[in-house]
């Protein structure tokens, strides 16, 4: 089966795939060849596959995955492979993010940009770990 991870700015994978799991919205979801068809939305948060046996990782944020029995795309807002991760860069942006989250009024549009960046951050830092 094909994965295709794409953002506005660029290809970021397409290869040949024995399995994947993404962030769903409403929670992580797997897929393995001749899936049934759907559509979803994706949260902020890991997107793992497996290629030859062995696990990769990548980030990704908002979007959408379509799942098709031949293949998955994911158009997704931001997607980082687990090399491609700078790690204190991602430290910062979490910091960052945290002391905003401090003085921003909950449920206010500055608080959930802040809460995306977070989540974000973290997520980068989740599969660079890997």
């Amino acid at each position: 089966m094909r994965l295709q991870l794409v953002t506005p700015d660029r290809q970021v994978l397409d290869t040949d795939i024995e399995e994947v799991y993404a962030p769903g919205i409403q929670g992580q979801f797997g897929v393995l060849p001749e899936h049934v068809n759907f559509l979803t939305a994706l949260d902020t948060g890991e997107l793992r596959y497996r290629t030859d046996g062995k696990d990769h990782w990548a980030a990704v944020s908002g979007g959408v995955a379509e799942v098709l029995a031949d293949g998955v795309t994911i158009l997704a807002d931001n997607a980082a492979l687990a090399d491609e991760v700078d790690v204190e860069a991602a430290k910062a942006a979490a910091a960052s993010a945290e002391a905003g989250l401090k003085d921003a009024e909950p449920g206010t549009p500055e608080a959930i940009d802040l809460a995306a960046e977070l989540a974000w951050a973290e997520a980068r830092q989740a599969v660079a770990a890997h």
